[in-house]
């Protein structure tokens, strides 16, 4: 299957950790590859614009984490493999607690130019097709996603995907699972009885690529849906492009969702979100810069801009596996938005990171 090559897109620690993974078995036609990386953050965080929250109060602040990953794959015959992969990450202060977070857990099947099936924990198709042209910063990035399905691995999935010329296609389909990862303004303890999601990328030849993706999730009433007796479900559709010369980067994503949470009135929340990102390439440098834009219009209740985000970044790449940035957030949203997602008036990181 051909792969999208977002180069510029593509933080240059994913690409380390890629390119770093130690092979510790290759014989018989089966290959298992370990990777990882350290990293640590200096975080400064001012108060939230509204202080409502106790964000308000932080100062620096100096955390550390440590992520693993195996990955695998088995060639069975000419036209068929077998691959796997887990990741997991766990924080390095003991108040955050020892219990290591899955980020990936799946395993899949390769039919070559009939494509592939991977199932398990993953990325989604709206991430994997749309989303993930805009995911380009060290630090942050990816606020005006907030709460929409898309941009959060999920659980309980099959995904096929394949190519076709120039078209990229992916289809996946979410059992039954209680994650409560991004569902809007349904409860998050609600159950999701399933999902289904499609995404196509269209490659220009050009340095362009057009995107669109379209999910569907379905609560059912059993499972307690927030303010309602009959069934939820929110619908979640995307567009957007990336643009590639030589150094310079460009990429837009529009993802907007609808939800209705099943009550009788006013059951109905909108969010926009519009994201728009910028990356150049000087030799060992990259700078990068993004504005992210979420507007939240609830049934029975004004409209507000729930999000306003801007970010500056330099990232430095001492080594082929280690690098060091410095990024910067600025965020002016309406009304107690920032405090109640945490958000400072202005934030800034100084981190580094270690890939192997």
């Amino acid at each position: 299957m051909k792969k999208t090559i977002l180069a510029l897109a593509i933080t240059s620690a994913t690409l380390a950790t890629a390119a770093h993974a130690a092979t510790v078995y290759n014989a018989d036609g089966s290959k298992l590859d370990v990777y990882g990386r350290v990293e640590a953050d200096m975080t400064h965080a001012g108060a939230a614009k509204d202080s409502t929250k106790a964000q308000a109060d932080t100062k620096g602040e100096l955390t550390t984490s440590a992520r693993i990953g195996i990955k695998g794959e088995t060639r069975v015959n000419d036209n068929f493999n077998l691959f796997a992969k887990g990741e997991w990450q766990v924080a390095g202060q003991n108040s955050d607690g020892t219990k290591f977070d899955a980020r990936k857990v799946y395993f899949g099947l390769d039919f070559k130019k009939d494509g592939t099936v991977t199932i398990g924990q993953q990325d989604t198709p709206l991430y994997t097709s749309l989303v993930q042209t805009v995911d380009i910063f060290d630090q942050w990035g990816m606020e005006a996603q907030k709460g929409i399905y898309g941009h959060d691995r999920q659980a309980s999935q099959v995904v096929y995907a394949n190519s076709f010329g120039n078209l990229d296609v992916q289809a996946g389909y979410q059992f039954r699972n209680s994650d409560g990862k991004s569902i809007g303004s349904i409860a998050p303890n609600t159950v999701q009885d399933n999902a289904y999601s499609a995404a196509a990328v269209y490659h220009t030849g050009m340095g362009l690529n057009l995107r669109a993706a379209y999910a569907n999730q379905n609560f059912g009433s059993a499972g307690g849906v927030a303010n309602g007796n009959s069934d939820g479900k929110i619908n979640t559709y995307g567009l957007g492009a990336d643009y590639t010369l030589n150094n310079l980067y460009l990429a837009f994503v529009y993802l907007g969702s609808k939800t209705d949470n099943g009550a009788g009135a006013n059951s109905d929340t909108k969010l926009n979100s519009y994201d728009l990102v910028g990356a150049y390439t000087i030799d060992q440098y990259r700078i990068y810069t993004g504005y992210g834009f979420q507007k939240k219009d609830p049934d029975g209740a004004a409209s507000q801009d729930t999000i306003k985000s801007y970010k500056l970044g330099v990232e430095y790449n001492i080594t082929s596996n280690a690098l060091a940035w410095v990024e910067y957030r600025h965020n002016n949203a309406d009304g107690t938005n920032d405090g109640a997602n945490g958000f400072g008036e202005n934030e800034v990181a100084l981190s580094g990171q270690y890939n192997f």
